[in-house]
């Protein structure tokens, strides 16, 4: 089979346990009303994921779910309040005859509990989850051949404001809002789309993300937890890898003597906050050389590499290759310096709260410090949540030569573990 994203998560000692064309709006809306259309992209019965869980994640497996694979329309806002229709991808799981009797003979019965998955950063439209699950029969988004086909969830993946039906507008890159008010409408919107369509949930909402997605997902609790308690049943949470502390993170990088491991990431954000933020201009923070090719850099259309080749940058740049230096050593010695200002407003993980929250991170991250990790953990502990815990990886490798990251090689341990977490609350082990 076909996988075109981050390898799919290697579950093996996880048990399988859950308490067309297009669809236009109908019935009637339990949590909102931005439900705007559904396209059913791939519909996968049992026998084929089974094939697949063996090939992929567990030989052994004697069960798995069909597969339907729904691109979702919906309408959001933007960082400014603007109106958006975005887009997302959701898997939801259907059982098998046997499986339901099964269910029936231990007196349960088959409902679903529901992941919104974040993805980390991508540059290209075509990476989009929607994009990704192309409809050729055959399932392409990894993380849902675990959490749906293997796991039973129901996987909610958003595209993101930029990317999939709004890729005509720029990503708002590391903003709080846009990235939270985005989720939560696709949620809300699934959820829609699940109720009309007489899919039985159980009301368990369970979140993760990885990188920039970790980052949403802590940035979605938080606003799930503030806003909308009484209508979503947030499980768990367990992001990973992500840049909770956006300010550390720019101090990190933002420094006479500083190193841009991937310099398209830190282009990135500050493009995003100039677009964003009135008084953050490229012209102050940007070398005159350089600021012509962040003209449509960030449009979808430019990978990673491409955008790196465009600003005549390599992997482990100076800063100085990118940022004037008048910038930097204001931003080194002005707390009041106005990114860094946007950059403490837009952290995450400033609340106390209710919810159980499993922070994942590799040891030796050479993207993302685990230093995010422990330091937003003890911002949350220091708030007075309580039910945190924070679980480090170690032994994570990369061959450097086959362009590979311990920050990319990292998913596949880190989704491993939150699956796993998520399925013991789903159990009600913990």
């Amino acid at each position: 089979m076909k996988i075109t994203s981050l390898s799919i998560a290697l579950i093996s000692s996880l048990a399988i346990f859950s308490g067309c064309n297009d669809i236009d709006n109908t019935g009637e809306n339990i949590v909102g009303d931005n439900f705007v259309s559904a396209e059913i992209i791939d519909d996968i019965n049992a026998s084929t994921m089974l094939n697949i869980v063996k090939a992929n994640i567990n030989p052994n497996a004697t069960n798995a779910f069909g597969y339907k694979a729904v691109k979702i329309n919906y309408n959001t806002k933007g960082q400014n309040d603007e109106d958006i229709v975005a887009s997302g991808l959701l898997v939801i799981p259907t059982a098998t005859t046997e499986y339901k009797n099964y269910l029936n003979s231990i007196g349960k019965s088959f409902s679903i509990s529901m992941i919104c998955d974040n993805h980390g950063t991508i540059f290209l439209n075509s990476e989009a989850p929607t994009n990704v699950e192309v409809k050729d029969g055959i399932p392409n988004y990894p993380q849902a051949i675990s959490m749906t086909g293997y796991a039973g969830f129901a996987g909610i993946y958003p595209d993101y404001i930029g990317y999939g039906s709004s890729n005509d507008v720029e990503h708002p890159y590391l903003l709080k809002k846009a990235s939270a008010r985005a989720s939560v409408d696709m949620i809300k919107a699934s959820q829609r789309y699940m109720t009309d369509n007489n899919i039985i949930l159980n009301s368990q909402l369970f979140i993760s993300g990885y990188s920039e997605g970790a980052y949403v997902a802590l940035d979605l609790a938080e606003d799930i937890e503030t806003n909308y308690k009484d209508e979503f049943n947030l499980m768990g949470v367990a992001p990973m890898d992500g840049p909770y502390l956006l300010d550390k993170f720019g101090d990190s990088i933002i420094k006479s003597d500083g190193v841009m491991s991937v310099p398209a990431f830190i282009a990135f954000l500050t493009d995003s906050y100039s677009k964003n933020y009135e008084k953050i201009t490229l012209n102050e923070m940007i070398l005159d050389s350089k600021i012509p090719a962040f003209y449509n850099l960030f449009d979808g259309n430019n990978s990673l590499l491409n955008i790196q080749l465009k600003l005549g940058l390599g992997f482990n740049a100076p800063t100085n290759y990118l940022f004037k230096d008048n910038f930097i050593s204001d931003y080194e010695a002005t707390p009041e310096n106005i990114l860094r200002v946007r950059l403490q407003e837009n952290n995450a993980g400033n609340w106390t709260a209710k919810t159980k929250i499993k922070l994942i991170h590799c040891s030796n991250d050479d993207i993302v410090p685990v230093s995010m990790t422990t330091g937003v953990y003890d911002i949350l502990e220091s708030l007075g949540s309580v039910d945190i815990e924070k679980y480090i990886i170690d032994g994570v490798t990369a061959d450097y030569t086959k362009g590979e990251t311990v920050h990319t090689n990292c998913a596949t341990p880190a989704y491993t573990e939150a699956l796993k977490w998520f399925n013991t609350i789903r159990s009600g082990e913990i």
